[in-house]
């Protein structure tokens, strides 16, 4: 043990140092101590890993730059180039001033308050009796964390620097390895988000082990919930929505449902599946479309429409129906026919109209059954050129009306 005052190349210095104070029979197991104030005693190993053990210079070596020493400042206030940076850094061992170090433990206490105040840069490196290199950095007025959680990824990282986004600010690029999180929150919790790219991605078509696909469940209890994409001032470009699923289910309860859809161009909509089942079960349905045209096309080789219940349709305009093959009508009960205008009725091929119990049907117009026509043209001669005239306005009639349809 032992108190000295020496001079070095570098200058001055004042060395407090227990040598080997566990009596260890050899340097390799020596444990020391010492507190040197002023210049480096030996800067040849001074920061230096082959240093001996018991200067603990071999430890030092193990930090010797700072973050900021290559961080992208350029552009930012009070900006410092990198080279600057880096000679200052450069003189961390080598320019004296405080060294102390120990073999053993450091405890410090302190009852009351404790302030540190660096000017320079600090930084703290914990390897964990394990030589991992975690801590914190604190240089350049930021402070970056280190870890094994950036460990074991070639994309696992963190940086900090200073982008000319929003006329110049610093960002923070970070990602993450491994982890779990557990996070919860009392109070308010707002977030807004601004940049060119925000995209969540949530496992992969590819799972692996430790990558496997998780099992995501979400609850959500609230007064209220609204959502708004876009608006009528700046709509959204483009919404995509695609997904993929070998079982979907949806369930909704509420006391009433407002749905409202106002589409300027083309509305296109496709299902494809082994069969549909719609099941509906409400006091009263209304249902309003309005459309300068509307085409439906069904392909289904077997087609069953049940009603249960009275039913009234209602067209004002023109109707065209065309059957193509045979047509059966089966009518159990009564049925009504009230026709105010003019018929035309044109049956190529069979026709089978069934009716069980009464049919009344009623005509205010004229009604031109040609299925007859061959036997009226043989029994009325005269009037061959007037029922021509009316066929061949009927078949111009339906062909217009195939045409609209």
């Amino acid at each position: 043990m032992g108190t000295r005052e020496g001079e070095s190349c570098s200058g001055k210095y004042i060395l407090i140092e227990v040598p080997n104070w566990n009596d260890a029979p050899g340097e390799a197991d020596a444990m020391s101590s010492y507190l040197r104030l002023g210049a480096v005693k030996d800067p040849a190993i001074a920061g230096s890993a082959g240093a001996p053990r018991a200067s603990g210079e071999d430890l030092a070596a193990l930090v010797t730059s700072f973050a900021d020493d290559d961080r992208v400042r350029d552009g930012c206030p009070e900006f410092v180039p990198v080279s600057e940076r880096k000679a200052e850094t450069e003189r961390l061992h080598s320019k004296g001033g405080w060294r102390d170090h120990s073999d053993g433990n450091r405890v410090s206490t302190t009852r009351g308050d404790k302030v540190e105040i660096i000017r320079g840069n600090y930084r703290m490196l914990v390897l964990g009796r394990q030589n991992h290199d975690s801590g914190w950095d604190a240089s350049g007025g930021h402070v970056q964390q280190s870890g094994i959680t950036f460990e074991g990824d070639p994309v696992a990282s963190s940086e900090i620097r200073y982008v000319q986004n929003y006329d110049g600010t610093w960002k923070v690029i970070e990602n993450s390895i491994k982890g779990d999180v557990f996070t919860r929150y009392h109070g308010d919790n707002v977030e807004e988000h601004f940049g060119n790219i925000r995209q969540s991605t949530t496992g992969s078509e590819s799972p692996g082990q430790h990558r496997e696909n998780p099992s995501i469940v979400e609850h959500t209890w609230a007064t209220r919930i609204e959502s708004y994409t876009g608006s009528s001032a700046l709509p959204v470009p483009l919404l995509k929505d695609e997904t993929w699923a070998a079982e979907m289910e949806s369930k909704t309860f509420a006391d009433a449902i407002t749905e409202e859809t106002t589409v300027s161009g083309a509305i296109k909509s496709t299902t494809s599946a082994s069969s549909t089942e719609d099941s509906t079960t409400v006091n009263s349905i209304t249902s309003s479309t309005t459309a300068d045209r509307m085409a439906s096309t069904t392909t289904c080789p077997d087609i069953l429409d049940t009603t249960v219940g009275n039913t009234l349709s209602t067209i004002i305009g023109t109707e065209t129906e065309i059957i193509v093959g045979n047509v059966a009508e089966i009518t159990v009960g009564g049925e009504e026919a009230i026709t105010i205008g003019g018929i035309v009725d044109i049956t190529i091929g069979l026709m089978l109209d069934v009716c069980i119990a009464g049919r009344i049907e009623y005509d205010a117009g004229p009604k031109l059954d040609l299925s007859t026509l061959k036997q009226e043209v043989a029994q009325i001669k005269t009037e061959v050129a007037s029922i021509h005239n009316k066929t061949a306005a009927a078949i111009n009639y339906m062909a217009a009306m195939i045409n609209l349809g």
